[in-house]
């Protein structure tokens, strides 16, 4: 919560949601491992939402691997899919919970772009 509290602003895109979301307290035990980053690198290419942060960097593999799972992009590590289902299955309550927040703030724009991550 504190992450989203500081970085959260009115006229967040949808590259800041998913940067923001990438570098959640739930996701501080994820690491990038070396036989990991070519595969990273290829489904980088593959994401809708550019990513700014170097490959090298965790919060990189938390939001290549979200962004995979929207897109449903098919993976050839189990390690990055047992990554990737971790980060599915905390994607709707970490954007519920960033919905709530900017619903609170009362930004109606960034609530819509939120809320929309939500359902897909």
């Amino acid at each position: 919560m504190e992450t989203y509290n500081k970085l959260l602003k009115e006229t967040a895109t949808e590259i800041d949601l998913f940067r923001i979301f990438s570098m959640s307290a739930e996701f501080k035990h994820i690491h990038v491992r070396e036989e990991e980053k070519m595969e990273l690198q290829k489904l980088a290419e593959l994401t809708p939402v550019p990513i700014r942060e170097s490959l090298d960097e965790p919060s990189a593999k938390v939001n290549v691997l979200l962004q995979a799972y929207i897109s449903q992009l098919k993976l050839d590590g189990f390690a990055l899919q047992s990554d990737m289902v971790f980060i599915s299955q905390s994607a709707g309550r970490l954007f519920r919970a960033i919905f709530e927040i900017v619903l609170w703030r009362k930004w109606a724009s960034l609530s819509l772009k939120v809320l929309g991550l939500c359902f897909g």
